[in-house]
């Protein structure tokens, strides 16, 4: 029995032929192959939402001035608040002299102005208000010091490991930063555990006061297809930047921007990264969660196979012109597995190689439990397997 063995192939690909052709027939209708020019940006970061599989990145982990996109953490803040039940966007808030004097982008606060944290969210999210996050602060955390706290203590539940925020509208602190790759985290978190507040990242225009004022995101003013959540930043250290979360069909796509130098470059980039993205790219579906992708065996358990499963969907992004017949899938395990097996327990390993591209690996699961077998049915087998291995070194 060996200790580490390669499965048949032709198993995995029987299975995976389904979604292959779907993959195939749309790849014949795709544009030519897209290359996107980024001559003028030196910090992006394009990742699939759901697989987490990063398709383009530069100095995507690097500190720097979030500005503006850090009222994306703001917002997670109250949104949390509200599932939790502490508050609601029906509460009124009494307008203070703090957001009431708060410089930059505004929704135009009055100092005693009564006004609901639907309103609030808003401002902050639509025309990225200053003022409206000042009052969140205070009226959701009690105060600025105290709101700071609950974002990075919910920066440190996502891994943001780059992230350090000491106020809730990103106006600059030099104690206060975050990274590209942090930003599009947080913005996966939003949409993942926060739909229902999804339509809040893409109103195109807000008024408050009787005054209005348009969405300054590149994506909401162009109209591109299938945005859901984005959120713009600028100061004169981070320059000017962009988050942005696209679907279309089965596919989610963050795509993140900074320090560009003007409004003009920033809504370029971050379209040319989108389209790269979703032409450059095909979603490559292979198995789907708890689907069974193979029986492997089983040592002196109460039954002879156990099934190995993903606990998550498995999909690869494929560049659209891909030759798949330069695909392989193998799985990776112990042969045999010794019993007993706990379910959902680690059994093995899918790995998936784009031949001249890249390499994947998936770990599979147990899909039920398999107790070990009694004394007398241990010995039953063991005695059965000599006995087969000396009649083949000495009769076959």
């Amino acid at each position: 029995m060996s200790d580490f063995i390669k499965k048949s192939q032709f198993i995995i690909f029987l299975k995976t032929w389904i979604f292959c052709c779907v993959f195939i027939v749309n790849s014949a209708l795709a544009k030519e192959d897209y290359t996107p020019n980024l001559s003028d940006a030196q910090y992006y970061f394009l990742i699939d939402a759901d697989s987490k599989e990063v398709l383009l990145s530069k100095n995507a982990d690097t500190r720097m001035a979030p500005s503006s996109m850090t009222k994306l953490m703001t917002a997670l803040v109250v949104f949390d608040q509200i599932k939790k039940g502490k508050i609601s966007l029906n509460n009124q808030c009494l307008i203070g002299k703090d957001a009431w004097r708060k410089s930059g982008s505004s929704m135009f606060l009055n100092y005693g102005d009564v006004v609901s944290i639907d309103d609030l969210v808003k401002g902050l999210l639509a025309v990225s208000a200053n003022d409206a996050s000042i009052a969140l602060a205070e009226s959701v955390g009690g105060g600025i010091s105290n709101f700071t706290k609950l974002m990075n203590l919910k920066a440190q539940e996502l891994g943001m490991t780059n992230s350090h925020f000491t106020n809730p509208h990103g106006l600059h602190e030099d104690s206060h930063y975050s990274s590209l790759r942090d930003l599009g985290l947080l913005v996966i978190h939003l949409y993942q555990e926060y739909p229902e507040f999804a339509s809040y990242f893409s109103i195109p225009e807000f008024t408050y006061q009787n005054i209005t004022q348009r969405n300054r995101n590149p994506l909401i003013k162009n109209n591109y297809e299938g945005i859901i959540v984005g959120k713009t930043g600028h100061t004169n250290e981070g320059g000017y930047g962009v988050v942005e979360l696209v679907q279309r069909n089965n596919r989610r796509l963050v795509a993140v921007v900074n320090k560009m130098k003007t409004p003009k470059q920033r809504a370029h980039t971050i379209t040319e990264m989108m389209d790269y993205g979703f032409f450059g790219y095909k979603k490559l579906e292979l198995f789907k969660q708890d689907q069974e992708i193979v029986d492997l065996n089983v040592w002196l358990g109460t039954q002879q196979k156990i099934s190995a499963i993903a606990l998550e969907d498995i999909a690869v992004n494929v560049p659209r012109y891909y030759n798949l017949n330069d695909l392989t899938v193998t799985v990776k395990y112990n042969d045999p597995i010794y019993a007993p097996i706990k379910k959902d327990s680690k059994i093995a390993s899918l790995h998936i190689e784009l031949k001249g591209f890249k390499k994947y690996e998936f770990d599979l699961f147990a899909k039920e439990p398999v107790d070990k077998v009694g004394y007398i049915r241990k010995v039953s087998i063991i005695a059965k397997y000599k006995f087969k291995k000396f009649f083949n070194k000495y009769f076959s």
